[in-house]
C-alpha cells in the first residue's frame, strides 16, 4: 500500500485568492507592502516631507546628465576626426544612407505604375489574388491620399532595415540553433531586447549615427532582429534529429547537413520569423520619425504636433494599409497555403512573363514622362475628418473631457502623488518586496537595482509618473482582457468574430493608435492611456482564451460531475489551470502598455517619454539618455515581477 502523503496547501487550486495559481499568502503580503507605502506617504506629508523622506536626491542625476551632455558634445565635435567614427560609424552611416537613397531612386525610376504592377504581381504569385487586391488597394491609398513619395521613402527605409536585420539575424539564429552554448549566451540578450520599449532604442543610436535615415535604419534593424534570431534558432533546433543523424552517417559535412537538411526543413518557420521581423520594422520605422526618418511616420508626427487629426488620419491610413499588405504577403510566403498552384514546368514562363509585363509597363511610363502619382489627382480627406472631429467635440466633447478629467483627478494624479511623494527608499523597498513576493529573490534584486538606478539617473519624479500611468492602464487592460478572453472561451462564435479583429489590431503599428485617441480625448495623459489599453488588449484576450480552452476536457467533466457551477468551474478549475497563460498575459499586457504610455509623450502624456522627445529636439542628450535608461529600468522591473515564481523541480 502506498504511504499517504500530506497535502501541500500551496498546491490547492481553488478559491478566489488563487485565480492565477499563486500561493494564498502572496496577495495578503502584497497588500501589506502597498499599505506600508500608503502609510509612509501620509506620514511623510504629516511631518512636512523632511529631507530623509522625500524623493530621490537629484545631485547624482544632475552630475550624470552633465557628463552625458559633455560626452555628446565631444562626439559631435570629433565625429569627423576620431578614427572610431572616420573608419567605423561614419562608414556604416554613409553605407546605410546610400542604400536608402538607392532603393528610393529605384522605386522612383519604376514610376507609380511600375511599382503598383510589380507589387500586385508579387502579391499574386506568393499569396493569391485576394492578397494581390490588398496590395492594389494599398498602393491606391498611397496615391489617393497624396502621400506617394512619403510612402516610397517609408518602403525604402523598411527594405533597407529588414535586409540589415536579416543579414545579421539569420546567421546568428542558425548559429544559436546549432550551438547550445551560444544559444544560452544569446538568449538573455534577446529577452532583454524584446522587453525594451521602442523609445528606449532611439538615443544610443543617435549618439553614434546622428539624426537622419542612417540612425533610423540601424535602430529599426536592431529592433527587428530578435524575432529573426529566435525563430530561426527554434526552427533549426526542431528539425527532426533522425534526418540529421541519417545524413551525418552518410558522410555529410556540417555545412552539407545545414544547407541540404536543416535549412530546407526549417524553411517555413524561418519565413515566419522574417515576417515578424518585417512587422516590427514597420512599427519602428514610424517611431523613428522622431529622429528624422521621414516618410509616413514624419507625416503623422508633424500632424499630431499641429493637432491636425485629419492629416494624421490620412498618413495613418497609409501606414495601416502598408502594414496589412506586408503582413499578408510575407505571412503567405511562410505558410504557403494561398500560393497559386502552378505546375513546375510553367513556373519559369510565368516568372518571365511577369518580368516582361513589368519592363513593358515601366518602359512605357518612362517614355510618357510618368513618375510619381500627380498630387492634383489626390483626394484630401483631412477636411472631412477634421469636420467630424469638430462635430464629435461639439456633441460628446464635454462628456469625454469630463471622463478624462475624472480619470486624471481621481486615479492618475493620486497614484502619481503616492509614488512621487513617498520616501524614495520606501518605494524601492516596496518594489523589491513585491518582486520577491511574486517572482522570487532574483526578481527582488532586479527590482531594487532598477529603482535605485532610476533615482541615480535624476529622473525619479518622471519615472514615478510613468509608472503610475502604466499601472492605471495595465489594470484596465487586464480587467477587459480577462473578461473578453473568458467570454471568447465560452463562445466559438465570439471567438471567430474576434479573431480577424485581433489579427488586424496586432498588425497595426503602435503609433497609429494615438490618432483616434487624440481625436476623442484631445491632448494629455488620458489619450495616451486609452491608446495603450487598446494596443495591449489583443494579446491579453488571446492568451486568456487559449489558456482556458487548453484545460483538459476530462478535468472539466470531473468538476461538473461533482456539481460545480459555471462560476465555480471558472474560478476553481479553469483559471487556476491556466496559470501559465494568465501570467504571460499579465506580463505581455504590462510591457506593451509601458511601450505605448512612453510613446504617449508625443500627444502630451509627459513623464519619461517627454524627456526622450525633448532631449532629442533640444540637443539635451543627458536628459534624453537618462529618460531612456529609466524606461529600460521600469521595463526590467515590470517584466521580472510579472513573470511569476518558477515552479520547483520534482
Amino acid at each position: 500500500m502506498a504511504a499517504a502523503t500530506k497535502p501541500d496547501p500551496d498546491q490547492h487550486t481553488g478559491g478566489l485568492g488563487r485565480l492565477d495559481g499563486t500561493p494564498l499568502w502572496q496577495w495578503p503580503a502584497a497588500l501589506i507592502a502597498i499599505a506600508l507605502l500608503v502609510a509612509g506617504y501620509y506620514l511623510s506629508g504629516w511631518m512636512g516631507t523632511p529631507a530623509w523622506a522625500g524623493p530621490f536626491p537629484s545631485a547624482v542625476g544632475e552630475w550624470l546628465m552633465a557628463r552625458m551632455d559633455e560626452a555628446y558634445l565631444w562626439i559631435v565635435l570629433n565625429r569627423n576626426e576620431s578614427p572610431l567614427f572616420l573608419y567605423g560609424f561614419n562608414y556604416v552611416s554613409v553605407t546605410l544612407g546610400s542604400a536608402v537613397v538607392l532603393i528610393n531612386q529605384i522605386l522612383h525610376f519604376l514610376t507609380w505604375v511600375g511599382v503598383t504592377v510589380a507589387g500586385v504581381l508579387v502579391g499574386w504569385r506568393v499569396a493569391g489574388w485576394r492578397v494581390a487586391l490588398v496590395v492594389l488597394a494599398t498602393f491606391a491609398v498611397f496615391a489617393l491620399t497624396g502621400l506617394w513619395n512619403e510612402s516610397m521613402t517609408t518602403l525604402a527605409l523598411i527594405i533597407t532595415s529588414v535586409i540589415a536585420a536579416l543579414l545579421f539575424g539569420l546567421p546568428l539564429g542558425v548559429l544559436a540553433g546549432r550551438s547550445e552554448r551560444f544559444y544560452r549566451a544569446i538568449r538573455p540578450v534577446l529577452d532583454f531586447m524584446q522587453i525594451l520599449p521602442a523609445f528606449a532604442y532611439l538615443l544610443p543610436f543617435v549618439l553614434f549615427f546622428g539624426i537622419g535615415n542612417p540612425a533610423a535604419v540601424v535602430v529599426t534593424a536592431v529592433y527587428a532582429m530578435p524575432p529573426a534570431v529566435r525563430i530561426t534558432a527554434l526552427a533549426v533546433r526542431e528539425v527532426d534529429r533522425g534526418a540529421v543523424e541519417a545524413t551525418t552517417s552518410l558522410g555529410s559535412t556540417p555545412w552539407q547537413v545545414l544547407t541540404k537538411v536543416q535549412l530546407p526543413m526549417a524553411r517555413r518557420t524561418i519565413l515566419l520569423g522574417i515576417n515578424q521581423a518585417i512587422m516590427l520594422a514597420v512599427s519602428m520605422v514610424v517611431i523613428a520619425s522622431v529622429i528624422g526618418a521621414g516618410g509616413l511616420g514624419d507625416a503623422i508626427y508633424q500632424a499630431l504636433a499641429k493637432v491636425n487629426v485629419g492629416e494624421a488620419f490620412q498618413a495613418g491610413l497609409a501606414i495601416v494599409m502598408l502594414a496589412i499588405a506586408m503582413d499578408r504577403v510575407t505571412g503567405a510566403v511562410g505558410h504557403g497555403a494561398q500560393t497559386p498552384d502552378i505546375e513546375p514546368r510553367f513556373r519559369l514562363p510565368v516568372l518571365g512573363g511577369g518580368l516582361a509585363i513589368i519592363i513593358t509597363v515601366v518602359g512605357t511610363a518612362r517614355v510618357l514622362g510618368v513618375e510619381g502619382w500627380p498630387r492634383d489627382l489626390s483626394i484630401d480627406i483631412s477636411d472631412p475628418i477634421n469636420a467630424f472631429e469638430a462635430w464629435f467635440a461639439s456633441v460628446a466633447g464635454d462628456a469625454t473631457a469630463a471622463l478624462g478629467e475624472a480619470a486624471q483627478s481621481v486615479v492618475i494624479n493620486p497614484l502619481t502623488a503616492l509614488l512621487t511623494g513617498s520616501p524614495w527608499w520606501l518605494v524601492v523597498l516596496v518594489a523589491a518586496t513585491l518582486g520577491w513576493i511574486f517572482a522570487g529573490t532574483r526578481a527582488a534584486l532586479v527590482s531594487c537595482v532598477s529603482f535605485v538606478v532610476v533615482g541615480l539617473l535624476g529622473v525619479w519624479p518622471e519615472a514615478m509618473d510613468t509608472l503610475a500611468q502604466v499601472l492605471v492602464a495595465a489594470v484596465v487592460t487586464l480587467a477587459l482582457g480577462v473578461v473578453v478572453g473568458v467570454l471568447a472561451s465560452r463562445s466559438d462564435v465570439l471567438a471567430m468574430v474576434l479573431k480577424p479583429i485581433l489579427d488586424a489590431m496586432q498588425t497595426l503599428p503602435p503609433f497609429v493608435y494615438l490618432i483616434p485617441a487624440v481625436a476623442f480625448f484631445g491632448l494629455g495623459p488620458v489619450p495616451a492611456l486609452v491608446a495603450a489599453v487598446v494596443f495591449a488588449l489583443p494579446p491579453v484576450i488571446r492568451l486568456v482564451n487559449d489558456g482556458i480552452r487548453g484545460v483538459p476536457k476530462a478535468t472539466l467533466e470531473a468538476a461538473r460531475s461533482q456539481g460545480s457551477t459555471r462560476l465555480q468551474l471558472l474560478t476553481k478549475v479553469e483559471l487556476p489551470m491556466s496559470r501559465g497563460s494568465l501570467l504571460l498575459a499579465v506580463n505581455q499586457g504590462i510591457i506593451l502598455v509601458l511601450s505605448m504610455v512612453v510613446m504617449g509623450a508625443l500627444v502630451g502624456a509627459g513623464a519619461l517619454g517627454f524627456g526622450v522627445v525633448f532631449g532629442l529636439a533640444q540637443n539635451q542628450f543627458g536628459l534624453g539618455l537618462a529618460s531612456g535608461l529609466a524606461i529600460v529600468c521600469l521595463g526590467l522591473f515590470l517584466d521580472r515581477v510579472t513573470q511569476g515564481r518558477r515552479a520547483p523541480r520534482a
